[in-house]
């Protein structure tokens, strides 16, 4: 009976517990799975990128089975001849613009050239009219002066010779007129023994004289004078016949 029955610590040790029929965890890194013949299942990774050259990684491009290039479409002879038309009129468009500004072009600058030269002529003219108004300015005051001069070579033929102080003054006065006349430019026309000319010329008579050309000044009646070029008092004369 006691054969039959068993010693339970037998049938405990017989049996073996849900411990032990559990197979063994294995971890990462551990002894066991190194010795373990089962080959260790790889994590489906990303291939790495390799670095450019300045040190940043590029991202992969991946390539999807289920993506589809487009084909190559060829141009139609419609659609070029389309094209270009386009351009030809494109270009002829430009080709009137550019024309267009060229001729707006010339014209300024015709119109500048234009106002340069009368503006340059203006200014001419100007200091031409200027130059002109000064010296008739001059002329009218010079007019004033011969008056004098003409009173003093008066008087000088009625005093003929005579050398005393009261003379001698009067000629002294005469000389300083005449000087100043010369420094801004007015001189004497020289008039007697000359052609006559009407530029700087009054004819007051025309008589006989022995010896002498026709049309020649033979006497002064008034002296005459010019301020540069231009006369600011004819010469007042008698001319032989």
């Amino acid at each position: 009976m006691a054969d039959d029955q068993g010693h339970p610590d037998d049938d405990a040790a017989q049996k073996p517990t849900r411990e032990s029929d559990e197979a063994p965890v294995v971890r990462e890194g551990s002894p066991a799975e190194e010795d373990s013949n089962v080959p260790a299942v790889e994590s489906a990774q990303e291939p790495e990128t390799p670095p450019t050259d300045d040190g940043s990684a590029k991202p992969a491009h991946r390539k999807t089975s289920h993506a589809k290039e487009e084909p190559d479409r060829k141009p139609t002879k419609k659609g070029l001849r389309e094209l270009l038309d386009h351009k030809h009129e494109m270009i002829v468009q430009l080709t009137q613009r550019t024309e267009s500004l060229q001729n707006e072009v010339r014209e300024l600058k015709d119109k500048w050239l234009r106002s340069v030269a009368e503006f340059d002529n203006y200014r001419k003219r100007t200091r031409k009219e200027w130059e002109l108004l000064q010296q008739r300015t001059k002329a009218e005051i010079i007019l004033d002066v011969l008056t004098s001069v003409d009173d003093f070579e008066r008087a000088f033929s009625v005093v003929g010779d005579r050398d005393d102080d009261f003379i001698c003054g009067m000629r002294l006065t005469y000389n300083n007129l005449r000087y100043s006349l010369e420094k801004i430019g007015v001189r004497k026309i020289e008039a007697l023994n000359s052609a006559f000319d009407p530029t700087y010329h009054m004819a007051v008579a025309q008589i006989d004289r022995d010896g002498a050309e026709s049309n020649q000044v033979v006497e002064v009646g008034q002296e005459g004078y010019c301020l540069g070029d231009i006369v600011v008092r004819p010469a007042k004369v008698v001319v032989a016949k």
